[in-house]
């Protein structure tokens, strides 16, 4: 009998918080040391990158808070180090730095902090049984009205700093009946922690079991699935939410490239005020796949909370990737912070710097990573929420040439009215926020060792039921850079930012980097 492929690693559901602490320090070392005895497959990759910029507002990193003001000179030197893993039963990759910041005036604002992202998978019983795993640390603001632009490399306020990690085993595999027929069962756990008092701590734990034969009788499939979240919101306003769903599903298979979906489920929660809501779930949806590069799909369902939809299109070409979303479910910040990039400095370069991601070499994939990089729309709460969002975007890809542009509105609105959320909570004085975010990004190949970027991100926040409630960001670059050596790369960038709203200020500034890997 044929050995049937391996089922690849699936985007996981919120998760709980654990011990984890040490969590990028056991990742790496798992990586390291289970990598050992197939040194072919990984790669360490020792790290050292300097900055040296100019500022003319050194405290537009802080917010723009009061003191520390002025132009100043900060210099950053950042050791560091690369993990990744290709193949094997262990594959993923971390990066880990070591980010230490020194004002000339204002030497108040010296710090030193972790920058760390990572994520993998481990297949500990061979078709059966696999872990998950990811952890990131950052220092960016997440507020929708507070502080500076999402993407400020000195954004360096500890209040800002951010740490996410998770775990997920899961159990999947063919079952004996049926023509094509799997189950699965997973219990992820997440967990997030913030030095900012509008954020605090997070965490969600979520078991599923899924079973399902889309064609089972070659028409006609079916599935069931079953999810229950426990999550806890980190005060005792938001504290022990629980959401439990049970869902049937009939498929339709009209054709090998298009397949119809009727869902029946039930569903329940205390969202609102720790008050148990319970109803009815029915929908429909289908899948399209057009062509080998294209994928459409669509769920709508009647929901407890309203109407409830996820809908998808992707498509790849040769020389572009294109995309469009839509979904309104309920949702919280740490579920959707969750296998999202901890989109600090290290955004963009995270995908354009093969240094940062080794373990992504198609070029096509890779700009995929940007799109989502690019298409976060952050937000700083510790309530349950109801996120109706949606989003497009394109890259294309030339041969010394690539624009990338992604487009983002995420109108959240609470599940019920919540008192004593913390001082710093985006819902504090408003039950609806609505944030629209739109980013260009161009590249051109100026030689086979020089290169030329630009970038420009605007966002605007507005909380529905308060007019006077609304903040305007603008966030632009302009950079060269250049290879030395097969190790050693450097550039020199200008900056722009821009705040209205809660905090007004502006900012130029001028960095030259040096970047070197070992």
């Amino acid at each position: 009998m044929d050995k049937r492929r391996k089922p690849s690693r699936r985007r996981s559901e919120p998760r709980r918080a654990v011990r984890g602490k040490w969590f990028g320090a056991l990742a790496l070392a798992v990586l390291g040391v289970s990598g050992s005895a197939h040194a072919q497959s990984v790669r360490v990759t020792p790290t050292l990158d300097t900055e040296l910029t100019w500022t003319d507002n050194a405290s537009a990193s802080r917010g723009g808070t009061a003191g520390g003001g002025g132009s100043d000179w900060i210099l950053e030197v950042s050791p560091g180090i690369s993990v990744s893993r290709t193949s094997g039963r262990l594959s993923g990759s971390l990066s880990a730095r070591l980010r230490n910041l020194l004002y000339a005036d204002n030497t108040d604002n010296n710090t030193s902090f972790l920058s760390l992202q990572g994520s993998g998978t481990f297949e500990a019983i061979e078709d059966l049984l696999f872990i998950d795993f990811d952890a990131g640390i950052s220092r960016n603001n997440l507020s929708a009205f507070s502080g500076g632009a999402a993407g400020d490399p000195l954004a360096s306020s500890r209040a800002n700093e951010t740490r996410t990690w998770s775990i997920a085993p899961r159990l999947e595999s063919e079952l004996r009946f049926g023509e094509s027929a799997r189950g699965s069962v997973q219990y992820s756990s997440r967990g997030i922690t913030s030095g900012s008092e509008g954020l605090g701590n997070q965490s969600v734990d979520t078991l599923s079991v899924n079973l399902a034969d889309p064609g089972g009788f070659r028409f006609f499939g079916w599935g069931v699935a079953y999810s229950r979240t426990e999550s806890d919101g980190g005060t005792a306003a938001t504290s022990s939410r629980t959401e439990e769903t049970v869902r049937g599903t009939l498929f339709a298979n009209l054709s090998p490239q298009f397949r119809l979906r009727g869902i029946v489920g039930h569903e329940s929660n205390d969202y609102d005020n720790g008050r148990e809501d319970s109803g009815s779930i029915v929908g429909g949806g289908f899948d399209w796949y057009p062509t080998d590069r294209t994928a459409i799909s669509a769920t709508v369902e009647d929901r407890i909370f309203g109407r409830g939809y996820d809908l998808s299109f992707n498509h790849r070409m040769r020389r572009s990737v294109w995309y469009v979303n839509a979904s309104r479910d309920l949702s919280s910040t740490a579920q959707e912070l969750g296998n999202a990039f901890v989109f600090d400095q290290a955004c963009l370069s995270l995908v354009s710097n093969p240094a940062y991601r080794p373990d992504v070499t198609d070029p096509t994939l890779r700009q995929l990573l940007l799109l989502e990089c690019l298409g976060i729309v952050s937000l700083r709460s510790n309530a349950a929420y109801v996120n109706q969002s949606v989003g497009g975007g394109f890259s294309l890809l030339g041969v010394r040439n690539t624009l990338s542009f992604s487009v983002t509105r995420a109108d959240r609105s609470l599940v019920s009215n919540i008192s004593g959320l913390l001082p710093g909570d985006d819902f504090l004085n408003t039950d609806r926020v609505r944030t629209t975010s739109a980013t260009v990004a161009w590249s051109h190949q100026l030689t086979g060792t020089s290169s030329l970027d630009a970038s420009l991100t605007r966002s605007e926040s507005e909380g529905r039921d308060d007019p006077t409630l609304e903040t305007t960001r603008l966030l632009g670059s302009l950079g060269v850079s250049r290879t030395l050596g097969p190790n050693t790369q450097t550039s020199l960038r200008y900056r722009y930012q821009k705040a209205e709203g809660s905090t007004d200020y502006t900012e130029n500034a001028i960095t030259a980097t040096l970047g070197m890997r070992f």
